[in-house]
C-alpha cells in the first residue's frame, strides 16, 4: 500500500482532505465526509470512536478503497455522511475540551439535517456508532426527532452504550495533553502510545497491512473531549463531572427515548467485553425500549400477545450480527464487506421493527458485494 501524499491542496493544508469540509451546529464544528446513495435507500450516519477521526469509515490518501467500509456500502446503494467530532485535530480552531455527549449529538444531528436538506437526500437514516460513539445513540435519537429525521434505529459497532462504569477505570486516572483533551494517541509514527499500538495490531490483524503506523498517526489519531468516553470523575476540577452529571448526560435510564440498536459485534479475545457482551447489553436496552413502545401503545406490527412475546424474546439475537476480528473487525477488505451486509440487513430489519417496510435493493447494479459474514 503506499502512503505517499499527493500534491497538497488549500484543503489539505487545513488538515482537511480534499473529500472533507469544516461544518458546525450550535458552536459545535465537524469534519464532514458525504456521499450520496441510491434515491430511497439509507443514509449510514458514521461517527468514530475514541482517538479517532470518522476516517476510519472511508480511508486516507494511498490507501486501498475496498478496505474501507464506504466502498461496500456504495456497492449496496447505501449513502454515508461520516462526521469527526471537535479534537485537537489541527483543523479545529477552538479546543471544545468539556464537550458532553449531549452536545455532541445535538450538534451531529443537527448537521446532519442540513446535509440531507441540501444534498437533497432521501431515505431513512441510520447511524453508526463505533465503540465510544454508542454512547450518543440515546442522545442522537432524541435531537433528530424534531428535524424530521426519518432514523428507524442505531446500529452500534462494538459500541459502548449510555451505561457509566462498563469500562475500567485507571486508580490513577486517564492522562492529558496540555491543552486539556484526554490524551488517546500521539500523532508520531515512532512514538505510537501502548494503546495505538495494540491498535495497529488489531488493524492489520491478518497480516496483510490496512494502515500503516505513519498513516495511522497522521490520517487518523486525535486526542479526544473527555466527557465523550461517558465516565464520570475522570478529570479533577471538570465542571459536570459526578455519576449524577454523567447519568443525566448519557440519559442512561430514559428507556422510552432509546432507538431500536442493531449490534454488530466482533470475535477475537483482544476485544473481549464487546465480543462477549454486546449481544447481552444492547439487547437489554432493546428489550426496555420494546416494552416502553408496547406500554404507551404505540403503533407495532399487528401480532398477537403470543407473537408479540415471541418477538422480544427473539430480540437480542434478531438484531444482533457477528464479524470475526477485533475492535477493527470493519477494515480490511473481509471485515468491511461483511460489516455493509449486515449494517444493510440490520436496517432493513430497524424499518420492518418500526412497521415502516422494507427498503428493498432490487434496483442495485448488479456489483460484487463481497462475502458475507
Amino acid at each position: 500500500m503506499s502512503t505517499m501524499r499527493p500534491t497538497p491542496t488549500q484543503h489539505d493544508l487545513d488538515g482537511l482532505l480534499a473529500s472533507e469540509l469544516l461544518v458546525e451546529a450550535s458552536g459545535v464544528p465537524a469534519i464532514a465526509y458525504v456521499r450520496a446513495g441510491l434515491p430511497g435507500a439509507p443514509t449510514i450516519v458514521g461517527l468514530p470512536g475514541g482517538g479517532h477521526l470518522a476516517r476510519v469509515f472511508y480511508g486516507h490518501p494511498g490507501s486501498r478503497a475496498e478496505d474501507f467500509l464506504d466502498f461496500w456500502l456504495e456497492q449496496r446503494g447505501l449513502g454515508l455522511i461520516a462526521l469527526s467530532y471537535p479534537s485537537d485535530h489541527r483543523a479545529f480552531r477552538r479546543r471544545l475540551t468539556a464537550l458532553t455527549v449531549t452536545d455532541w449529538a445535538n450538534a451531529a444531528a443537527v448537521i446532519t439535517a442540513k446535509i440531507v436538506k441540501t444534498r437533497g437526500l432521501h431515505g431513512p437514516i441510520v447511524p453508526i456508532g463505533w465503540s465510544m460513539a454508542g454512547r450518543a445513540s440515546r442522545a442522537f435519537n432524541v435531537a433528530a426527532r424534531p428535524l424530521g429525521l426519518g432514523m428507524p434505529g442505531f446500529i452500534a459497532l462494538a459500541a459502548t452504550p449510555p451505561l457509566p462504569g462498563m469500562v475500567g477505570a485507571d486508580p490513577e486516572g486517564v492522562p492529558f495533553t496540555e491543552e486539556g483533551f484526554w490524551r488517546t494517541g500521539s500523532n508520531d509514527a515512532d512514538s505510537l502510545s501502548a494503546r495505538n499500538e495494540s491498535f495497529l495490531r488489531d488493524i492489520n490483524w491478518k497480516g496483510t497491512e490496512i494502515i500503516d503506523a505513519a498513516a495511522y498517526a497522521e490520517y487518523y489519531i486525535v486526542n479526544t473531549p473527555i466527557r465523550l468516553r461517558g465516565e464520570p470523575n475522570q478529570r479533577p476540577g471538570l465542571d459536570r463531572n459526578s455519576l449524577l452529571d454523567t447519568i443525566a448526560d448519557l440519559g442512561t435510564f430514559a428507556f422510552p427515548e432509546y432507538p431500536f440498536t442493531g449490534v454488530i459485534a466482533p470475535t477475537h479475545t483482544t476485544d473481549a467485553r464487546h465480543a462477549l457482551t454486546d449481544q447481552a447489553t444492547w439487547g437489554f436496552l432493546n428489550s426496555q425500549k420494546f416494552f416502553s413502545e408496547y406500554s404507551a401503545a404505540k403503533p407495532m406490527p399487528a401480532l398477537d400477545w403470543s407473537q408479540l412475546r415471541e418477538l422480544a424474546l427473539q430480540l437480542p439475537t434478531r438484531l444482533c450480527r457477528y464479524v470475526e476480528g477485533g475492535h477493527f473487525f470493519f477494515l480490511g477488505r473481509d471485515g468491511a464487506a461483511q460489516t455493509a451486509s449486515h449494517i444493510q440487513d440490520l436496517c432493513n430489519q430497524l424499518e420492518h421493527l418500526q412497521g415502516r417496510g422494507k427498503w428493498e435493493s432490487t434496483n442495485l447494479p448488479q456489483t460484487p458485494a463481497g462475502p458475507v459474514g
